[in-house]
C-alpha cells in the first residue's frame, strides 16, 4: 500500500489547460469585437495591445509617429499625455524620440488632418470629442496680430518712458 501514489501526466494537463485558455481567448476576442474594442490578437501579439494598455513589442513597426499614436489611442480608449505616448510608441517598436519632436509632429497632424487633437497637455482622437472646438487659422492669426500690437504698444511705452 505504501507505493500507490498516482502518477500525474503533466503533458496532458498542460494540453488541457492550453486548450481551455484558447477557448477563453476566443470568447474574450468575440466580446471585444461586439463592444468595438478589437485588437489584432487576443494575447497582445503582433499589432495588439494587452489588457493593461501596453502595446506589443512590435505593434508599431513600420508606422509613422502619428499612425502609431492614433492606433495606440484607439486601443487604450483614453486621452494620453505626450510623455505617455512616447513611452508607448517606444514599447511598440518605434525608435525613441524626443518630447519636442513628438509634440511637434502631433500638433502638425492636428492642424493638417485633424484626427488627433491636443487638449490641455493630453492627446485624444477627434471622434471622441465631436464638439471640441479647435482654433482655426484665422483665430491663430488674430491672436498673433494681438500679440504684435501688444509688443508694439509695449515698445511705444518704453520709448515714452526713456
Amino acid at each position: 500500500m505504501g507505493n500507490d501514489i498516482p502518477v500525474i501526466n503533466y503533458e496532458a494537463v498542460l494540453a488541457d489547460l492550453v486548450a481551455r485558455r484558447d477557448k477563453l481567448d476566443s470568447a474574450i476576442e468575440s466580446i471585444k469585437q461586439i463592444l468595438g474594442q478589437t485588437s489584432s490578437s487576443p494575447s497582445g501579439g503582433p499589432g495588439g495591445t494587452s489588457p493593461t494598455g501596453k502595446p506589443a513589442h512590435d505593434a508599431f513597426i513600420g508606422m509613422s509617429i502619428p499612425e502609431a499614436a492614433k492606433k495606440h489611442l484607439t486601443a487604450v480608449r483614453r486621452k494620453l499625455s505626450t510623455q505617455e505616448l512616447i513611452g508607448a510608441l517606444s514599447e511598440g517598436g518605434l525608435p525613441a524620440s524626443k518630447y519636442n519632436v513628438v509634440y511637434a509632429i502631433l500638433r502638425r497632424r492636428e492642424k493638417q488632418i485633424g484626427d488627433i487633437v491636443g487638449m490641455k497637455g493630453d492627446w485624444a482622437l477627434a471622434e471622441w470629442y465631436p464638439n471640441y472646438r479647435k482654433k482655426t487659422k484665422t483665430e491663430n492669426q488674430s491672436s498673433d496680430a494681438v500679440d504684435a500690437n501688444l509688443d508694439e504698444a509695449e515698445g511705444d511705452i518704453k520709448s515714452e518712458v526713456s
